[in-house]
């Protein structure tokens, strides 16, 4: 079947001297067939193929039921190195030096603006990134000529409305579009 094929074309077109990296997020969503088949090409017997496969997904959307978890602990059964890693929002530090490099300002400049976005966004740098695209949009973060530097005004970025989450501000995002963009995200 499907998994068969995939291995052997796993087995072609990867190699010690060039390894195939996969990447597949949000494996919340996956049913128990895409899991299975990505167990397959991950636990091929042969060995002959090299595969370093990266997969991402929130554990605050899953339960202790999920197939996710008997995905991980098969792969670990049949010999599969796995190793897991817990990604946290990024610290109000480091928030703050990826807005100064952004907006190429001083830290010590940015540091109310990025204790805001922290706020608001739990340190989530997707959603920090989404919220100070926002706040350029809503003219509440503009580049100053007179000044050559980044403005805002604090107030009104603390009044700011935020998504709860990212999913509906990404949607707002895409029904912004224009309709032949939306048309093309179609197929």
């Amino acid at each position: 079947g499907i998994c068969f094929a995939i291995q052997c074309f796993m087995r072609i077109v990867s190699s010690k001297s060039r390894p195939v990296m996969i990447f597949i997020d949000d494996l919340q969503w996956a049913d128990n067939i895409s899991l299975d088949l990505i167990h397959s090409v991950l636990s091929d017997v042969k060995k002959s193929s090299t595969v370093l496969f990266v997969g991402a997904y929130r554990s605050n959307e899953v339960q202790q039921d999920h197939a996710i978890y008997r995905f991980l602990d098969d792969l670990k059964s049949y010999g599969v190195k796995t190793s897991e890693m817990d990604l946290d929002g990024m610290s109000v530090q480091d928030l703050n030096a990826m807005i100064a490099d952004a907006l190429t300002v001083l830290p010590r400049i940015s540091k109310t603006l990025s204790a805001i976005v922290f706020r608001k966004t739990s340190g989530n740098p997707l959603f920090a990134l989404e919220f100070l695209d926002s706040l350029i949009k809503r003219c509440l973060l503009q580049y100053s000529f007179r000044e050559r530097r980044w403005i805002w005004d604090e107030h009104a970025v603390n009044e700011a409305e935020l998504s709860d989450n990212v999913l509906h501000l990404l949607t707002t995002k895409l029904i912004s579009l224009p309709s032949d963009q939306k048309e093309a995200l179609k197929v």
